[in-house]
């Protein structure tokens, strides 16, 4: 294989990562900025180390996998994603769904988040988990 032949696959998967990562990075910030930027990036480098651990430990046995069975089981995953993601577009263009208000949701989220900051100089376990988690996740 050529690079000029996977250099779409490699673009593409290159940009889908880079998204996520930015989304990861916009919820440890959020985090940091309300509720203290310590608990924030060790929940972050928390997950990047969970994440390291498993490709390392599970990386080698997905040559174990046929590819066409790979190809498959990720294909239909990726189409039920993006078959209820169109269904959402579709009924928030036909007015059956309201359209979200992103500014509305920040600010009910990060009040609630400022509601229960601790005040204390104790560790802050919500404000890790949810760098935690949105690292792994993303």
């Amino acid at each position: 294989m050529t690079w000029l032949a996977a250099a779409p696959s490699v673009l593409a998967s290159f940009m889908a990562s880079a998204v996520e990562c930015v989304e990861a990075l916009t919820i440890v910030l959020a985090v940091g900025v309300v509720r203290g930027w310590r608990p924030a990036l060790l929940g972050a480098v928390a997950g990047m180390a969970v994440l390291a651990g498993l490709v390392l430990a599970l990386g080698p046995s997905l040559a174990a996998v046929p590819l066409p069975v790979l190809q498959v089981v990720v294909g239909t995953l990726l189409s039920m994603f993006g078959l209820r993601w169109l269904q959402k577009a579709v009924l928030r263009a036909a007015g059956i769904v309201a359209l979200r208000d992103e500014a509305a949701a920040y600010a009910s989220t990060s009040e609630a988040l400022r509601a229960g900051a601790i005040a204390q100089r104790r560790f802050d376990g919500v404000a890790f988990l949810a760098s935690f988690k949105a690292v792994v996740l993303e």
